[in-house]
């Protein structure tokens, strides 16, 4: 499969303008709604996947080695990335 122009740029005229019709108000509205929309899903979902994520290896590592406070380090240390995280992806805009 190779990389012709005319397959890259498909929705685009000869100029560099869309050739997509201008959306509406209503339309980009609507759109903005479904990014906020994912937005308040994603957050949520870094977070606990951080803590479940980290906590979990500090949890196998704990067994592993026959500690029991690794497993506190990993869900520190994953909720802070994942605020790390969600800040660095959408605190910005």
């Amino acid at each position: 499969m190779s990389d012709h122009p005319a397959t890259v740029r498909r929705d685009m005229t000869d100029d560099g303008h869309s050739s997509q019709p201008a959306r509406s108000g209503a339309e980009q509205e609507q759109e903005r709604g479904r990014l906020e929309e994912s937005r308040a899903w994603n957050i949520p979902s870094y977070l606990l996947a951080g803590v479940l994520g980290f906590g979990g290896i500090g949890y196998l590592i704990d067994r592993l080695i026959g500690t029991n406070f690794i497993v506190a380090i990993g869900i520190v240390g994953g909720m802070a990335l994942a605020i790390y995280y969600v800040w660095f992806r959408y605190g910005k805009s």
